[in-house]
């Protein structure tokens, strides 16, 4: 009863009550890589990156909350890009408690441009002056480019420590003892344990500036992947990028997140010319079912370089894919082989088709002027070309005589009333003197010369005063009249099977043995120019990683579906300026990009100043496109209107089909269960931002009681509550 009641006055003391993070503890967290330069003045990438912003501050940062560029050291006005004028603020102060002051500043950017120690940010630089005042710093720049925002992310140093750099330090390590820093840690310790082959950094929580509920972090460095594994189980913070530990630690938990970074897929305009062929090909390749062989967990699909919902793909219009491919010269083995045998000669019946004009008549009311203008049709006997439907039936035919024609006959009746002179003849079909009735009328016109009979002509009637029953009677002879002509047409074409044996051995003989050899060796599905070469296309890639190399195959077998040959030609970072100096050499490449903090700008991908040996990989040239990436790029625009130039920059491109995109990865930062965290993003600029997933974390944490109603009667009210909810 003690303990139950222990207990319950528990729950209503701390029902309400708050829980705030209490500052202190320590976590570990875990890099695979060799020991860290942790030198600022070189290009910061990865894990030397995440370590120095964890040191250094600099004149601006990212804030993630705000989703935007903010002051750090200073207060920059950005408005411009020539002219950035920046008013260092007054808490900017070292890990010693001095003030960081604009001569620290000034001093580091010399420092870079003097030595070339940082390639990338001297060639930001070059063309820049920077002057400086007690606390103020200036920089006069030529190029309206928001890239030179890039130098504003510098991390800054102390001259006092700058003066005692050696060439060393300057382009190699970084000193660790007795040095001082500006940011949230400073280094207590470096040590090496050889028993486990791990490094370790102790780094200290900055007491002047350091808003982390945590007070230290030490950093674990195992020099490759099997030192790792031996040790995982002891792991606080993981950034499992390469999915190494997956969810094999129940401990841990995985915060998912992703980078303005993706796999695209580019075709060159220069090879690949036709438009909608391009689309063809991109509709052969679809990135859901890419991602689902990559596993759908770690990868999501990218529907445009803008990493938004809009769609850049085009449904296609090609209806017959190999009349696209033999309209550009490609055909398949059949048509070869086709080509190569003669064609055989069939000796048939000749006829006489002079066709002179058609005189098919189908008329309610027939007069002789209908029939004036008939006039014969010479062809083979028994070949029934003309018939008409009528239902009257009063019928005068007139008839064209050529001269020299002695007698006139209809079927065998001769025809009295006409005269050796005479230049045409009459003929009345009528009921009453029974030479026509209802349903078919069939009607043969003789010529006779010096008693010669000859068939001139042949029609039909097929009369029926029932216009209905007409219809059904006209249907019933074409279909017989076709049956009959396709009988004769057979008769006349008809060869004996040995005759057709041999004039198939004699075509034959006269191939050109080594070419039919040649082409009968062909692939029945795969398309050849005339010269029997394969269409292949040449594929660039990325080899830098595994999911690459699977996503050029993977684009090899779908377009494998079309018959159509993929050449695979694998890259490296260091051959990156060799594949953008030949860019004949590719039909398409496949590559990342990582857009960073500036995602809209897209400019060194699709401008036509960057075709010629630029990342312009598609070789795309458009003026109105180029206009609006330089908008993008020189200015510092607002939200909306980046928006509205993105919105048409993705309308050129999905009607222009030189780009897809396919994935970006899902990055896990594997978390301690027991380090508490209130928030998580889902999306950082880069990886080394992933810190602001672990500053707002904590081990410990207490509860403040809300004492306001807390007396026996609420008590009693609170249990009776409990009972009867």
């Amino acid at each position: 009863m003690f303990t139950s009641l222990f207990h319950l006055v528990y729950i209503f003391l701390y029902e309400d009550s708050k829980v705030v993070p209490v500052k202190g503890g320590t976590i570990s967290e875990w890099l695979i890589w060799n020991f860290p330069s942790l030198n600022p003045l070189k290009n910061l990438s990865w894990n030397n990156q995440y370590v120095v912003w964890l040191l250094y501050r600099s004149l601006l940062k990212y804030d993630l909350k705000e989703n935007k560029i903010v002051s750090d050291i200073a207060n920059c006005d950005i408005s411009s890009l020539l002219n950035i004028e920046c008013d260092i603020n007054d808490d900017a102060k070292w890990s010693n408690w001095e003030k960081i002051t604009a001569e620290d500043i000034y001093a580091t950017y010399e420092l870079i441009k003097s030595t070339n120690s940082n390639i990338i940010l001297t060639s930001l630089l070059e063309d820049t002056k920077i002057e400086y005042s007690d606390n103020m710093i200036l920089f006069k720049n030529s190029k309206k480019d928001v890239n030179f925002l890039n130098v504003f992310f510098q991390p800054i140093l102390s001259k006092n420590n700058i003066d005692t750099l050696s060439k060393e330090n300057i382009f190699w390590n970084f000193p660790t003892n007795g040095w001082i820093y500006s940011w949230d840690f400073v280094i207590s310790n470096v040590s090496s344990d050889l028993t486990i082959w791990v490094s370790k950094i102790v780094l200290d929580k900055n007491e002047y500036y350091n808003k982390w509920n945590i007070s230290k972090v030490i950093l674990n460095i195992f020099p490759d992947v099997n030192t790792f594994l031996k040790n995982k189980q002891s792991v606080n913070v993981f950034n499992d990028d390469n999915n190494i530990v997956w969810e094999s630690i129940p401990r841990l938990q995985s915060y998912k997140y992703s980078l303005p970074q993706f796999v695209w897929l580019f075709i060159n305009q220069n090879k690949v010319t036709d438009l909608n062929f391009r689309n063809y090909i991109f509709s052969k390749i679809n990135s859901e079912n890419l991602i689902e062989l990559l596993w759908k967990n770690n990868f999501s699909v990218v529907n445009n370089p803008y990493l938004s919902e809009t769609t850049i793909d085009k449904e296609t219009s090609i209806k017959n894919f190999e009349s696209v491919m033999m309209s550009l010269g490609y055909s398949k083995k059949s048509k070869y082989i086709e080509d190569l045998i003669p064609k055989l000669e069939v000796n048939t019946q000749e006829t006489n088709t002079d066709v002179i004009e058609d005189t098919t008549i189908n008329n309610d009311n027939l007069t002789i002027d209908n029939f004036q203008k008939a006039s014969a049709i010479i062809i083979k006997p028994t070949y029934v070309e003309k018939y008409n439907f009528v239902t009257k039936d009063d019928i005068l035919l007139e008839w064209k005589v050529e001269s020299g024609v002695d007698e006139v006959y209809i079927n065998d009746n001769k025809i009295e009333n006409f005269k050796v002179w005479d230049e045409t003849f009459f003929y009345r079909l009528k009921t009453s003197y029974n030479n026509i009735s209802p349903w078919k009328n069939n009607y043969k016109i003789y010529f006779s010369k010096d008693g010669i009979k000859t068939l001139k002509d042949e029609i039909n009637f097929l009369l029926n005063s029932d216009k209905d029953k007409l219809l059904e009677d006209e249907k019933k002879f074409v279909l017989e009249l076709a049956e009959e002509n396709k009988k004769i047409e057979e008769e006349n074409n008809k060869l004996t099977k040995a005759e057709e044996e041999q004039n198939k051995k004699d075509a034959i003989n006269q191939i050109d043995k080594d070419k039919f050899d040649k082409v009968n060796k062909l692939d029945e599905n795969i398309y050849y120019d005339k010269d029997l070469n394969p269409y292949t296309l040449r594929l660039y890639y990325l080899n830098t990683e595994k999911a690459l190399d699977q996503t050029a195959n993977f684009v090899k077998s779908s377009l494998k579906e079309l018959w159509i040959e993929i050449e695979l030609v694998p890259f490296d970072l260091n051959n990156v300026a060799k594949v953008l100096a030949n860019k004949d050499d590719y039909d398409m490449i496949l590559t990342w990009v990582n857009l960073w903090i500036f995602e809209y700008n897209i400019f060194p991908y699709f401008h036509s100043s960057q075709s010629k040996t630029g990342y312009n990989f598609s070789n795309i040239k458009k003026t109105s496109l180029d206009i609006l990436l330089e908008e993008l790029k020189s200015n510092t625009l607002s939200n909306d209107k980046i928006i509205e130039n993105e919105t048409k920059v993705l309308e050129i491109l999905k009607d222009e089909q030189v780009i897809k995109t396919l994935y970006t990865p899902k990055i896990n930062l594997l978390v301690d269960k027991n380090l508490k965290n209130e928030v998580n993003y889902t999306k950082l600029p880069n990886k080394s931002l992933r810190s602001y997933v672990m500053n707002s974390s904590y081990i410990k944490e207490d509860r403040i009681i809300n004492f306001d109603n807390k007396n026996i009667w609420n008590f009693f009210k609170f249990i009776f509550k409990k009972l009867y909810e």
